[in-house]
């Protein structure tokens, strides 16, 4: 079912913008973006960055170094995330069992627990998970300005996603 093209209202075109023309790769940059490797603009923009054909960080055994590197972070992070997602489950049913609150002092609010000095651990509720009609679907664009208009005028719903843990420092 195809959905009409609905007009953008002008305070949300900034959010939407015109699909970008067709340009010669010769087009200047526009600005905010960096420009194409290898043009004056961007050797200009390594001169001023300091960068010279010497600087050992492009050497290819730096670059290779790098990417092998960005690769293991990035193995890392989602190892860590998976973890995390796994204390996180842990704390939430030792908190549903009263572990917690017979393990560790609350804080002084009730809403969190003391677990080193100057640091609480605090149950937050989860966050807005928003869904919307179909017709927000349609197009990216259309949709950014859809679910904002939506949400304001309340006919979009949404659901409390699942509750996390926040460390936070504790205030005198």
């Amino acid at each position: 079912m195809a959905f009409p093209r609905l007009p953008i209202p002008a305070v949300l075109r900034p959010h939407c913008p015109e699909p970008p023309a067709a340009t010669p790769a010769a087009a200047p940059a526009i600005e905010g973006t960096e420009p194409a490797p290898g043009s004056p603009e961007a050797l200009q923009l390594l001169a001023e960055l300091g960068v010279n054909a010497d600087d050992p960080r492009l050497e290819p055994a730096a670059i290779s170094h790098s990417l092998q590197r960005w690769l293991r972070v990035r193995i890392w992070l989602e190892q860590l995330t998976e973890e995390q997602k796994q204390i996180q489950e842990q704390l939430r049913l030792a908190h549903l069992r009263g572990d917690l609150r017979r393990l560790l002092p609350t804080t002084a609010d009730g809403n969190g627990y003391v677990v080193a000095p100057q640091q609480a651990l605090i149950r937050r509720k989860g966050r807005k998970q928003w869904h919307y009609s179909p017709a927000c679907q349609e197009l990216d664009c259309q949709l950014k300005a859809r679910q904002d208009h939506e949400q304001r005028s309340g006919s979009a719903s949404y659901r409390l996603g699942a509750g996390f843990w926040e460390l936070r420092a504790i205030r005198d």
